[in-house]
């Protein structure tokens, strides 16, 4: 039951990095839907751009 635990949290903390910025990109996105629906929209379309730019930088790495 140990190894399963520690495995799991080795799994985690792999991609904490990645958790962590979608997480952010989230708040952002809810803090700016907050402001007003306008700048929901606009932030959704910003956080959808850098996250299709770095996911074909992280496919050209490989």
């Amino acid at each position: 039951m140990v190894y399963l635990i520690t495995d799991f949290f080795k799994l985690i903390w792999k991609y904490f990095d990645v958790l962590c910025f979608l997480a952010a990109i989230i708040f952002a996105v809810w803090g700016c839907f907050l402001l007003s629906f306008t700048a929901g929209i606009f932030s959704i379309a910003v956080s959808l751009v850098i996250i299709g730019y770095l996911s074909e930088k992280i496919a050209n790495l490989q």
